[in-house]
């Protein structure tokens, strides 16, 4: 779980980079845009999977084989970092809740700067 975390923050990373630099929006933006969304939600998958093998009553879910957990998380965390929040799955540890939390607070300034950021990048390309 941990070697998806950084491999996923490493991907995270270049599609952030090849994002600041374009000097325009274009498809192709747009379309990291979205990608780079929905892999920090796989990223905080591998956390709570993570967290969830380390302390077994992280969640209030019950699974008999580890094995089900990625599925289940990748669930949750898209659940969560759309802030939709269905309450089937909850976090029960102070660490579990944290990182809910955090995870809902990424999702939604994520939104906010990157659209304010294309937005902003658009009108500048088109008044030049």
């Amino acid at each position: 779980m941990i070697a998806g975390v950084l491999f996923t923050a490493m991907v995270i990373t270049n599609i952030m980079v090849f994002m600041i630099k374009s000097e325009e929006v274009n498809r192709e933006v747009i379309y990291a845009a979205i990608l780079l969304y929905l892999l920090v939600a796989l990223m905080w998958a591998f956390v709570y999977t993570f967290l969830e093998l380390v302390d077994p009553t992280s969640f209030n879910i019950t699974l008999s084989q580890p094995q089900g957990y990625l599925l289940v998380f990748q669930y949750y965390s898209v659940i969560t970092i759309t802030t939709l929040g269905y309450g089937d799955i909850a976090p029960v540890t102070e660490v579990a809740k944290a990182f809910a939390a955090l995870e809902a607070l990424v999702g939604q300034l994520y939104l906010v700067v990157v659209v304010a950021w294309l937005v902003g990048m658009h009108v500048s390309k088109k008044s030049k």
